[in-house]
């Protein structure tokens, strides 16, 4: 039986005029990037939300990946 391993990364979605929604992407992409050439595999992107803000108010992403142990 295969047996696997999970590493979780949080990160925060830029707001403001400073900062841009594509920022918060490109960063998204720089660590799955970086974490497959560690032989992590990409299992999931989920988008958590402020109940008070309401649903479509990402506060961030958790990027999940798996590797075989």
């Amino acid at each position: 039986m295969k047996k696997y391993e999970y590493k979780f990364i949080e990160v925060n979605a830029k707001r403001g005029l400073k900062d841009k929604a594509g920022d918060t992407f490109d960063e998204c992409k720089r660590i799955i990037t970086a974490e497959s050439e560690n032989g992590w595999r990409l299992k999931q992107v989920v988008t958590p939300f402020n109940e008070k803000l309401g649903i479509n108010s990402a506060m961030g992403y958790q990027i999940i990946f798996e590797r075989e142990i």
